[in-house]
């Protein structure tokens, strides 16, 4: 065994499935993960030279070093987790770059200061209060959200009213209608899967956090969309 595979065996569990060398990844168990939610992702990415970038669950840092790699000059990745905050900075050391990383909650970033850019990629299903993160996340966002958030029911989209009739109850019943599940027990022998949603009920979580021009990527839980006013105003 090489002195990385026993590295990357020391800090398991990984989740994130990363190549650190030529046929040496991370948690092959997981072959297409985070691949192809960077793939999806990529082409929105464009010219970051000199941007602050946020990922909010970093997780073992894959998204943070690509943007690192691309020329962003602040990048900060914060988890709960502190294991993975330690592949993180194993990661970040392999590939030659310099990130912050802390390890706190997802609502805690207001301190952290504002960002261009900010990452929220599987972390909404995963906290208790998605919405206070999405509105904290709006305070901090000068440019772009990347937001992800696992999806079930309908794929339809709905079109609100500027008010619902108390006594229209049907409207409720429609497919499309945007939905949160809430998740009491485990998904996956996970406690920390609290809420899923159906596609136009992240649209509409992100657009009353203050987001708009969202836009769908190749995968179809992920979007990228921009703060509708600068970050810091009040709603």
């Amino acid at each position: 065994m090489t002195d990385l595979e026993t590295t990357i065996a020391r800090l398991q569990p990984w989740y994130q499935n990363i190549e650190l060398a030529e046929g040496i990844w991370t948690n092959p168990a997981l072959p297409h993960h985070p691949k192809l939610r960077w793939e999806a992702i990529r082409p929105f990415v464009g010219d970051i030279a000199g941007k602050s970038v946020l990922d909010i669950g970093c997780n073992a840092g894959f998204f943070s070093v690509q943007f690192k790699l691309r020329g962003a000059a602040r990048v900060v990745g914060i988890d709960f987790d502190p294991n993975v905050l330690h592949q993180a900075a194993f990661v970040a050391r392999h590939f030659g770059v310099e990130l912050e990383l802390h390890e706190r909650q997802a609502y805690d970033i207001l301190d952290l200061g504002e960002f261009d850019i900010v990452l929220c990629l599987g972390v909404l299903y995963h906290v208790r209060h998605p919405l206070l993160v999405l509105d904290n996340i709006r305070l901090i966002c000068r440019e772009r959200l990347f937001a992800q958030m696992v999806m079930r029911g309908s794929a339809a989209e709905h079109v609100a009213p500027a008010a619902y009739d108390l006594h229209d109850t049907g409207v409720f019943e429609t497919p499309g209608f945007p939905r949160l599940v809430f998740i009491e027990h485990t998904v996956s022998g996970d406690a920390t899967n609290w809420w899923f949603t159906n596609r136009s009920g992240l649209l509409a979580m992100l657009r009353s956090a203050g987001f708009e021009d969202i836009t769908p990527t190749a995968e179809s839980e992920t979007f990228v969309c921009r703060p509708r006013s600068p970050a810091g105003a009040t709603r």
